[in-house]
């Protein structure tokens, strides 16, 4: 049968059973809330589906994959106990190029966002499923579950092996299950990662340095003598969003790589939470001691750790300087998170055309073939085991927010444009 009608026909037969286990994954908690994540239901309900249909499937903990801890990019502080990593492997018949398929199945905390949707029931509304994860990204990781399934299933004989890989903590820039997979299982010649893209094709991802600001003064409610009292936290804050455009357009100057350059904002540089003094009747009305702010700085292939930092504190620096009263010392600055690597596969590397051409298939026009607007671990299969890698999946929205959702048939395109570059990829023997 020819390829395209092939993918065709197994994505219809699995349509119903693709909702089924999407909705079934996506009704499992499994929050990252570090140092610990609620990982082992989820893990353990795929292991059970593949090991039903009698693939080969094994759960391990991270952590104790040798050399895992002595790994120089061995992120400490994280408790792994309960925490599975997934992985399965189906060996091809030989001389065909092998392909992993690997995703998170941990999603970030619920919080305090109100949604309108019920985060764990999985519903859907106008064509959208709306869960906690839909898009980021258990969605489309049990999408892919059961196509790997299906594959073995239809006894289609591959040349090259087709690997599947569920890991824990990605959220908060985890990093160490994905590293750890390639430790234990080995190097492949490419991977496919299935972050919400649109169906567009992204070989390369944002980097990203996340800073925590401490901003401290003696706190008040009335005047202290004839004068305000001026070196207060809040005051600080103010100030330092102010200027915080300066290092915007300084970081909107920079040059630019091709994957970056339809971007408005190629390299964000975000806000993205503030606290000071608490809330509600039972703390006291008055300028807090402490102010705290998280800041990430996005950053794009090309750039180093060492001068993104360098560039932030001697902005600091000058706004510190320019106004001595307010900063009767400087903010306190810790790095939250690790540095998350920028990193890209040349768009013209085989993966990302073959792909493309598959992809071109299904949709009836080329994908956009462009850089993530997001960081995640597609820089440690680049920068630490040399494999060729980009991020494909469907259509989602509200990530990290209220009202998460992936749109239904953007999944069965993501399958179908995916079952095609396998067999392109690993070859379908005679």
């Amino acid at each position: 049968m020819e390829k395209r009608k092939l993918a065709q026909e197994i994505v219809h037969r699995y349509r119903y059973e693709v909702i089924q286990v999407v909705t079934d994954v996506l009704r499992i908690p499994s929050q990252n809330k570090p140092p610990l994540g609620e990982e082992k239901a989820v893990q353990e309900f795929m292991a059970t589906y593949l090991a039903r249909a009698g693939l080969p499937v094994e759960l391990y903990q991270p952590d104790q994959v040798p050399g895992m801890r002595e790994h120089p990019e061995f992120w400490p502080g994280r408790d792994y106990t309960n925490r599975p990593n997934l992985s399965s492997k189906l060996k091809g018949k030989g001389g065909g190029r092998s392909l992993l398929l690997t995703g998170h199945c941990d999603t970030v905390a619920l919080g305090e966002n109100v949604w309108t949707h019920p985060p764990f029931a999985a519903e859907i509304h106008q064509g959208k499923m709306y869960a906690l994860g839909a898009s980021d990204m258990k969605g489309q990781l049990a999408a892919m579950l059961v196509l790997y399934k299906a594959l073995a299933e239809a006894g289609i004989p591959l040349r090259g092996d087709l690997a599947f890989e569920s890991v824990v903590d990605e959220e908060e820039g985890g990093v160490n299950a994905t590293i750890a997979g390639r430790l234990r299982d080995g190097v492949m010649d490419a991977a496919i990662l299935p972050e919400a893209t649109g169906l567009d094709i992204y070989p390369a991802v944002r980097g990203a340095l996340i800073l925590n600001v401490y901003f401290s003064g003696a706190g008040t409610w009335l005047e202290v003598g004839k004068q305000a009292q001026q070196a207060d936290a809040v005051s600080q804050l103010g100030l330092f969003l102010y200027h915080l455009e300066e290092l915007r357009q300084k970081r909107r100057s920079q040059p630019v790589p091709p994957l970056y350059q339809s971007y408005p904002d190629p390299a964000p540089l975000q806000v993205t939470k503030v606290y000071g003094g608490g809330w509600g009747s039972d703390v006291p009305i008055a300028v807090p001691n402490e102010v705290r702010l998280e800041l990430i700085i996005q950053t794009l292939p090309g750039e180093e750790k060492e001068a993104c930092r360098q560039e932030f504190d001697a902005w600091l620096e000058s706004v510190v300087a320019r106004h001595p009263a307010v900063f009767p010392k400087p903010p306190r600055v810790e790095p939250k998170l690790r540095w998350m690597y920028p990193s890209q596969t040349e768009p013209t590397h085989p993966v990302v055309t073959t792909l493309a051409t598959c992809v071109s298939q299904v949709l009836g026009r080329p994908p956009a073939i462009k850089g993530a607007p997001y960081s995640c671990d597609l820089w440690a299969l680049h920068r630490l085991f040399g494999m060729p890698a980009v991020v494909f999946g469907p259509t989602g929205g509200n990530s990290h927010a209220a009202d998460e959702y992936v749109e239904v048939e953007s999944l069965f395109a993501f399958l179908e444009s995916l079952l095609l570059f396998i067999f392109e990829w690993c070859e379908v023997a005679e």
